[in-house]
Parts: structure tokens; C-alpha cells; sequence
């Protein structure tokens, strides 16, 4: 018997390695929502996402993409600057 079925408040959990990248963007308002309106528009699908302000006038983003492969080669056409693929486990 699972713990599940033992305990209804038991929750279950996904468990999923995935890559992410870096980038570092200007802190603006709008800076955020505008690259990731991009990757959505290239058709790049998201796990997870942060973003982190890294000094007065930059913020960095960790990009968490379903597919990496293609986050680098539309991230690339576009000519964004990405630090990565970095292992992760994502739960």
C-alpha cells in the first residue's frame, strides 16, 4: 500500500532533471516580461523561472526551458547571451 493511500494529506511528488541557463538583463520595468514574451514567441516553454537583482542596475534571470536544445538555437538567432546548460533536479 502506498503512503498515498495510507495518508490522505500525503502528496505526491514529480521528481525531473532538467538544464538551466543564466542571462543577465538591465533591472527595468518591463525587462523581465519582455524576454520572456520572446522565448514564448520562439516558442520556447518554460519548467521554472527566477529572477534574481544582482547590483543596483541589472537582474539575473535563470531560465529553466522544457527544451534545451532549442532555448540555445532560437536563443542564439536571437542573439541572446545565455551561461549554461547547468544540471538541475527540479521537484
Amino acid at each position: 500500500m502506498l503512503d498515498s493511500e495510507l495518508n490522505p494529506e500525503f502528496m505526491t511528488h514529480k521528481i525531473r532533471k532538467v538544464e538551466y541557463f543564466y542571462t543577465t538583463i538591465k533591472d527595468q520595468p518591463g525587462s523581465s516580461y519582455n524576454l520572456l514574451s520572446q522565448l514564448s514567441g520562439l516558442g520556447i516553454n518554460q519548467v521554472a523561472f527566477v529572477a534574481v537583482p544582482t547590483g543596483p542596475a541589472n537582474t539575473q534571470l535563470t531560465i529553466f526551458p522544457d527544451d534545451s536544445v532549442k532555448l540555445v538555437s532560437e536563443a542564439k538567432k536571437a542573439g541572446m547571451s545565455l551561461d549554461g546548460p547547468h544540471p538541475a533536479i527540479l521537484v
